[in-house]
């Protein structure tokens, strides 16, 4: 009996040293180098690669509304849909019908 709650205890303690939260030293270097520079910690903002990030961008800023938006992403599909005509299933075989 004294030798299973060695043995749990034992087991509880390694458990605990393996998972216990370590401290993350590149972060505090980090906060550290950030501190006296002015950098927001990481926060900056990002610029859109896409034109699709740029319009979700105008929209989280309220620099166009929701409808707006919905028209605009309405044109990009319209113009990817023209420049890049996807072919409906079955259309590519001999014998389809139309």
């Amino acid at each position: 009996m004294v030798a299973l709650i060695i043995t749990v205890l034992l087991l509880l303690v390694v458990t605990t040293a393996i998972l216990w939260p370590m401290p993350d030293a590149t972060a505090a270097d980090k906060v550290a180098a950030s501190a006296g520079t002015g950098d927001d910690g990481g926060r900056r903002e990002r610029v859109p690669t896409t034109l699709e990030g740029a319009l979700v961008a105008q929209l989280l800023r309220g620099e166009i509304s929701r409808g707006q938006y919905h028209q605009a992403v309405g044109g990009l599909a319209a113009r990817d849909d023209e420049r890049n005509p996807m072919p409906l299933p079955g259309n590519d075989r001999p014998d389809a019908t139309t």
